[in-house]
C-alpha cells in the first residue's frame, strides 16, 4: 500500500485548508490587534510575546511529533493496552511540564517585560498560562495525529489557534487592553483542551500495560528548538535591536511572510504518522516525501507571489498607513519562509526515521544564525538577509549532501517503479 493512499491526499487536503483557515484567523487577529492597541509599538508588543510563545512551543513541537511517531507505531504494531499506557504516561509527564513552563515564564516577567520593551510584566505573566495550556494542547493534537483522526488536527490548526482567537479579540481587549490579547488566546485555548481531550482519553481507556521503551524525543526537542530559532529569533531580535518605527513595520511583514512557512508546513503533520508507519512496515516513504516536497514549495511560492502583487493600499486599509514601509519585504521574506518550509518536510521525515544527522547539523545552523544576526541587525533587510544566509545553505546543504536530497529520492523512486516485479 502507498503511503500516500488517496486517504492520505484528502487528508493532507483537509488540514492544508484549515492551516490557512487558521492562519487567515491569526492574520485577523493582528489586523483586530492593531486597528484595536493604542500604538503601533504595542501592535510590536503583542507580536513579541507571540514570538516568546512560538520559540517555547518547538521543544514542545518535538515531544508532540514523538508522540504522533509512536502512536503511529503502537496503532501499526502494539497493542491498545501499550497505546494506553503510553498516553497515560505522556499525559502525566505533560502536565507536570506545562505547569513548570508557565511558572518558568511567569518568574522572568520582569525582565521579558524590559527587554522586549512592553513596559509591565503582566502580559508577560497571561502569555505564561496562554503558553502552558498551548503546550497541553499541541500533544493531544499530536496524540489525534498519531491515530490519523485528522479531523481533530484540521479543528486544532482552524479553531483555538486560528479562527477563535479573533473572534474573541475585540471584547477581550475592550475589557483588559494590552492584556487583552493575552485573554483571547487563553479562553480559545481553553475551548481547544474542551474539544480535543476526550478522543485522547477514549485511546487511553483500556487497561494500561507497559509503555514501550523512550525513544530518541530529547533530540526531536533538540531539533525543533533549533528550527524555531531559525524561523522565530528574528523577530525578537527586531523587537529588541530595531528602531521603534521599525519594530512595527518588520513585525507587520512577518505577519504576512510567514504564511509562506507556516501555512504549507501543515502538509508535514499528516506526512509524518504516515512515513512513520510505512517505515514500522518495512516500507518506502520516499514517495510521499516527494510529493509533501513539491506541494510545500508551490504553496511557498504561491504565497511569495500573491505578496509580490499585492497592493500597499491593503496594508495600510487593514493595519493603518504606519504599515506601509513593510511591503517591500514581504516576497524577500516569504521566499526565506518558502526555503525553511521545505526544511520543515525534510526534518520531519528525519524524525520519523529517527536520524541524527539533520538534528545536529541544524542546531549548528541556529548557531550560525545567532551569530549573522548579531552582525545584521540595522534594518529590517539586514535581518532578512541573515536569516536567508542560515536558511538557505541549511537546505542546499540536505539537498546536496543528504541521501534524503530530493534528487537523490526521485532518482531511487524511479528506479523501483521501473524495477521488474518477481
Amino acid at each position: 500500500m502507498s503511503a500516500m493512499s488517496d486517504g492520505g491526499k484528502r487528508a493532507g487536503l483537509l488540514v492544508l485548508i484549515a492551516s490557512f483557515a487558521g492562519h487567515g484567523g491569526n492574520y485577523l487577529f493582528y489586523v483586530l490587534a492593531a486597528r484595536l492597541v493604542s500604538t503601533p509599538a504595542d501592535f510590536a508588543a503583542i507580536s513579541a510575546l507571540i514570538a516568546v510563545g512560538t520559540i517555547t512551543w518547538m521543544p514542545v513541537n518535538g515531544v508532540q511529533m514523538s508522540v504522533t511517531r509512536n502512536v503511529a507505531v503502537l496503532r501499526t504494531s502494539g497493542t491498545p493496552g501499550e497505546l494506553s499506557a503510553y498516553l497515560r504516561q505522556q499525559g502525566r509527564r505533560m502536565g507536570v511540564a506545562c505547569l513548570v513552563i508557565a511558572a518558568v515564564i511567569a518568574g522572568l516577567s520582569p525582565v521579558l517585560a524590559d527587554r522586549l520593551h512592553l513596559g509591565s510584566p503582566q502580559p508577560v505573566v497571561l502569555a505564561a498560562l496562554w503558553i502552558g495550556m498551548t503546550c497541553m494542547l499541541l500533544v493531544l493534537t499530536g496524540a489525534t495525529q498519531g491515530m490519523e483522526r485528522f479531523g481533530y488536527v484540521a479543528f486544532a490548526l482552524a479553531g483555538p489557534l486560528g479562527a477563535l482567537r479573533p473572534l474573541l479579540l475585540p471584547l477581550c481587549m475592550l475589557a483588559a487592553g494590552m492584556s487583552g490579547s493575552m485573554w483571547a488566546m487563553i479562553l480559545a485555548t481553553v475551548i481547544g483542551l474542551v474539544v480535543m481531550f476526550p478522543p485522547v482519553v477514549r485511546a487511553a481507556k483500556p487497561t494500561p500495560t507497559t509503555p514501550p521503551a523512550a525513544t530518541n524525543t530529547l533530540a526531536t526537542m533538540v531539533g525543533l528548538l533549533a528550527f524555531s530559532s531559525l524561523t522565530n529569533v528574528d523577530l525578537l531580535v527586531g523587537q529588541a535591536m530595531l528602531a521603534e518605527a521599525d519594530r512595527a513595520v518588520y513585525a507587520g511583514a512577518v505577519l504576512l511572510g510567514k504564511v509562506a512557512l507556516f501555512a504549507p508546513a501543515a502538509l508535514a503533520m499528516v506526512l509524518l504518522p504516515r512515513a512513520a508507519a510505512a517505515l514500522e512496515r518495512g516500507e518506502s516513504a520516499e514517495s510521499a516525501v516527494l510529493k509533501t516536497l513539491a506541494l510545500t514549495g508551490a504553496a511557498g511560492l504561491a504565497v511569495a507571489l500573491v505578496l509580490w502583487v499585492m497592493p500597499t493600499w491593503v496594508l495600510t486599509v487593514t493595519f493603518g498607513p504606519s504599515y506601509a514601509a513593510s511591503k517591500p519585504l514581504l516576497p524577500a521574506l516569504a521566499l526565506v519562509m518558502t526555503a525553511a518550509a521545505v526544511l520543515w518536510v525534510h526534518l520531519t521525515f528525519a524524525i520519523a526515521r529517527k536520524s541524527m544527522r539533520m538534528i545536529v547539523g541544524l542546531v549548528g545552523v541556529a548557531v550560525a544564525h545567532w551569530v549573522l544576526l548579531a552582525l545584521f541587525h540595522g534594518s529590517p533587510w539586514q535581518i532578512i538577509l541573515a536569516s536567508g544566509i542560515a536558511i538557505g545553505t541549511a537546505l542546499v546543504v540536505v539537498e546536496a549532501g543528504s541521501r534524503s536530497g530530493s534528487l537523490r529520492m526521485l532518482l531511487r523512486t524511479g528506479k523501483s517503479r521501473q524495477a521488474p516485479v518477481g
